[in-house]
């Protein structure tokens, strides 16, 4: 409301559409500022505005915007000090009492408080996770589940309507590998579906190493392979057994990170389709080149792929054009967003370049992004060589630690210390990976991650805790109606000022989060905010002033419970629990 608001004084008083105006950095420069009259200066706009005489600098056209801005009445009533800075700046203050009002309005919408209209009425389709069947997800899929499920929750309470789509590969070459291993060596089966799991990642190592020393092996796992997607009586049965070990092991590890879908799609049902279409399309699209069947690339300035080879198997490009074919009809979408490590990006120019020619309906509504890889100490995650860090163990770490440090806690009972650790554990794990720019490589920190001070989950989670600890103690729940005891007459402190000042730029944090893909920015927005608040609880009693003053101590409280507020929020849309204790 407000930045709309003084963009829209802006555009009257300059003549100006494209407005920029930014949260500033540091909190002495306002709630806002704009370089409008430095972007008019440089680019010799002034004679194409309303402001019609020349000006020596841009802290002179400043000033003269200004001083236009001082009458706009839409403006001075939210507004309560404007100034420029710099060379040319233009920082805005809001008024202490829509500072309040804000207050107000954010215990009144309470879990709604941050959602906007930005994306109001467009259709997104979000696929993210994608860990194949017959191997152990790695953390490269940990990253994928945690970032695909954020985005798509921040996309939504930004207006967006969502669709989460998983894509597993449940034939392939992998999957040959793994069952050709099984035809060898014929391991003894145990019960437990964790060991099954463990095992079917095994024997696709055995597999993988055999298939790249021996051609008479290779030979014969491509033969299997063949048989796979022939869905040959002899190694179906056993295909589907074992399919279902993974699927049942990755439903329970998605249900325990919160992590939802809409729909998941397989290869084993878009792979004879996407034959299809390459098949009929062959002279117009595609074209054969020794045995094979390609997408020229190099016409668009990309490389040849590609999709049918000469053993008259699909590969993954051929599935992708029925698959995204097939969604689209399912689920008509404005926008299709698939989420990969980086190494992808170059395989979905082509793969979505060749889906604009079989069908003009999905330019402009393709979109993919390869976010960064994630290494520990050890290097590049592999699961082929064996040096795999499972995702399910590195959760596992995590939580165990926490629990070691719960365990302490006398006043809490097993189920409350096996809870704590769980929230905080898987909490950690996700915060980890979300405060960095998806598009940077991700070294994860295990000690960094669980540390109670400093950028990360716990620490956001204990802020949580602590405020609502707090709460229990006032025994009150604060509400609108809480916030109408004269606090405009109240001498704020800086600390509290500050804390006023954060909370309405929650929502714009949102949209920026939602436009970019980037839950980092919501991250760095929490993180300020909890040391704002603990800076704001260490320097001024919350509670100790119900005795000498109940009207501050009332407005202390009410800081308190929209921190809380703020926080749950920021963390359920990074799939992240709010404990109540810890």
């Amino acid at each position: 409301m407000f930045k709309r608001r003084i963009i829209d004084a802006l555009k009257i008083a300059t003549g100006i559409k494209d407005i920029n105006l930014d949260v500033t950095e540091r909190e002495e420069f306002g709630d806002y500022s704009s370089n409008i009259a430095m972007q008019l200066f440089s680019k010799s706009q002034v004679s194409n505005s309303k402001l019609q005489r020349k000006y020596q600098s841009p802290r002179e056209l400043a000033e003269e915007i200004v001083k236009k801005l001082k009458n706009s009445k839409n403006l001075v009533e939210i507004v309560d000090h404007i100034e420029v800075a710099g060379p040319g700046f233009i920082n805005f203050w809001i008024s202490k009492k829509f500072l309040l009002a804000e207050l107000e309005g954010l215990a009144d919408k309470g879990g709604e408080y941050g959602k906007s209209d930005l994306l109001k009425g467009k259709r997104i389709m979000f696929e993210f996770g994608q860990p194949n069947t017959h191997k152990l997800p790695h953390i490269g899929h940990l990253f994928s589940y945690i970032y695909g499920s954020a985005c798509a929750n921040i996309l939504e309470f930004a207006g967006a309507k969502l669709f989460r789509a998983n894509y597993q590969g449940d034939v392939g070459l992998h999957v040959a590998k793994c069952l050709w291993a099984f035809q060898k060596e014929n391991p003894t089966i145990t019960e437990p579906l964790e060991d099954k799991v463990k095992l079917l990642q095994e024997m696709y190592q055995k597999g993988s190493h055999a298939y790249d020393e021996s051609d008479e092996v290779k030979k014969e796992i491509n033969e299997l392979n063949k048989k796979l997607y022939e869905s040959d009586g002899t190694v179906q049965p056993f295909w589907q057994e074992t399919r279902n070990w993974s699927l049942e092991y990755y439903s329970k590890f998605e249900k325990r990170l919160g992590i939802k879908y809409d729909r998941s799609y397989f290869e084993s049902e878009v792979y004879k389709d996407g034959m299809r279409l390459v098949e009929e399309n062959v002279g117009r699209i595609f074209e054969k080149s020794e045995g094979a069947v390609i997408f020229r690339g190099s016409r668009y300035n990309l490389h040849d792929r590609v999709f049918l080879t000469n053993y008259g198997t699909p590969t993954y490009e051929a599935k992708d054009m029925y698959l995204q074919t097939l969604k689209y009809k399912q689920w008509p979408f404005d926008l299709l967003v698939i989420t990969t490590a980086h190494e992808q990006n170059e395989y979905f120019k082509v793969i979505y370049k060749a889906l604009e020619e079989l069908n003009p309906e999905f330019k402009g509504k393709l979109m993919h992004i390869g976010f960064g890889m994630v290494k520990l100490k050890s290097g590049k995650i592999s699961s082929r060589t064996g040096d795999i860090v499972g995702a399910v163990n590195l959760v596992d770490e995590i939580v165990e630690k926490i629990s070691k440090i719960v365990e302490k806690r006398e006043e809490l009972n097993d189920d409350e210390k096996f809870s704590i650790a769980e929230t905080v554990g898987i909490g950690a794990v996700k915060y980890s990976f979300l405060k960095i720019n998806h598009l940077q490589d991700i070294t994860f920190d295990i000690n960094e991650s669980i540390s109670e001070e400093g950028n990360s989950g716990p620490y956001i989670q204990y802020t949580y805790a602590r405020v609502q600890s707090v709460l229990r103690k006032a025994n009150e729940t604060f509400k609108g109606e809480n916030l109408q005891g004269g606090y405009s007459n109240l001498e704020l402190y800086s600390e509290e000022l500050s804390l006023l000042r954060t909370f309405i730029h929650f929502t714009g944090v949102i949209e920026n989060a939602a436009k970019y893909y980037s839950p980092n920015l919501l991250c760095n927005y929490l993180f300020d905010l909890a040391q704002k608040f603990n800076l704001f609880y260490n320097m001024h009693g919350i509670l100790k002033q119900r005795t000498k003053n109940k009207g501050q101590s009332d407005f202390r409280l009410a800081l308190t419970s929209a921190t809380g507020q703020i926080l749950k929020n920021g963390l359920k849309l990074l799939g992240i629990q709010a404990p109540e204790r810890m």
